[in-house]
């Protein structure tokens, strides 16, 4: 591609690998709603707006590469403009990264003992409000004006706070889940419960690593005026990441059930009982040891969708005990 520059090459390859990614996230959102019909409509929707977004982006992304590529190949003056749909592509990731962040940060609430639950998840707040601001602010800013001479600008005012507060959110997210799933384990007296526990630690720190590596390599570019476009072609991929981690996250209950149902439930009763797993599958005692306890099918829901699982739980337990 002599007539581009090299970074353009880059962005195709990253366009072509996002479009492969997102065909990952369509079987994952297939898989998810082929398994878990029965989870409650909040995430069902949840699941259903990263999807439609996630499209949206790859008919964006399309289309800027189109316009760079093939329709204005050649032309050199075309680098001076911002096609539209370039950062409304961007948009859409920041509305994706904006909403898995905050399931995330939804399920450290309901983890978190209450006395300190605002504590942990303020600041993650903020820092997810703030890359929201940042991008949003970037993203409409390059729609309306169109012209490439705006890109330093808006490059240390807008695009960098946004990629570093999605960076730090992305890290004490992980390190909270982490610390909050540990300490679950480190209070339980059961040797599976804690091996289970252990598991969703190292499914959060894979996670973490996948999206934080890409996260932090699209901010060193992002610094460098000269490494512009190669920052382009990361944030293709950065979406897609966040909403596969959302769908392998709550597709992995199965698995985890499926490890955890046949040596922690009693077959014939359909529940497992916990001693000391506080606020993970919400207030419900049993009369005579004290214990709390779930239907299996919603144990390994622990992972990350408790709280929207919570309605099912009780409903279970209250046909139960009927």
């Amino acid at each position: 591609m002599g007539g581009l520059p090299d970074g353009f090459v880059f962005t195709f390859v990253a366009g072509f690998i996002s479009a492969m990614v997102y065909g990952i996230t369509a079987l994952q959102t297939y898989t998810y709603y082929m398994h878990y019909s029965d989870d409650a409509l909040t995430l069902k929707l949840l699941v259903a707006a990263v999807w439609v977004l996630d499209t949206a982006h790859v008919s964006l992304m399309i289309h800027a590469l189109y316009y760079y590529l093939i329709a204005t190949y050649g032309v050199p003056t075309s680098l001076e403009y911002i096609i539209w749909s370039l950062p409304a592509s961007d948009l859409v990731n920041v509305f994706i990264v904006f909403g898995v962040q905050c399931f995330f940060t939804y399920q450290i609430y309901y983890l978190c003992r209450p006395r300190v639950k605002w504590w942990v998840t303020t600041p993650i707040v903020v820092l997810v409000l703030a890359q929201l601001g940042f991008g949003a602010e970037t993203d409409i800013t390059e729609i309306i004006h169109h012209n490439a001479s705006i890109v330093p600008q808006i490059l240390y005012h807008g695009v960098t706070p946004a990629v570093a507060t999605i960076a730090l959110a992305e890290i004490m997210i992980t390190v909270s889940l982490c610390v909050l799933l540990y300490d679950k384990g480190s209070r339980s007296t059961l040797a599976r419960t804690k091996r289970l526990l252990n598991t969703l630690i190292i499914y959060a720190i894979n996670r973490c690593l996948l999206t934080s590596v890409v996260v932090i390599v699209d901010l060193a570019t992002a610094v460098d005026i000269n490494m512009d476009i190669w920052s382009m072609g990361l944030s293709f991929i950065v979406g897609k990441l966040y909403a596969n981690s959302l769908l392998a996250s709550l597709n992995a209950r199965e698995h985890l059930r499926s490890q955890s149902a046949g040596s922690l439930s009693n077959p014939r009763s359909g529940t497992v009982h916990f001693a000391n797993l506080t606020k993970l599958v919400g207030k419900h005692e049993s009369s005579e040891d004290g214990t709390r306890s779930s239907d299996v099918s919603e144990v390994t829901v622990i992972n990350i969708t408790t709280a929207f699982a919570l309605d099912k739980t009780e409903a279970s337990q209250r046909k139960g005990e009927v």
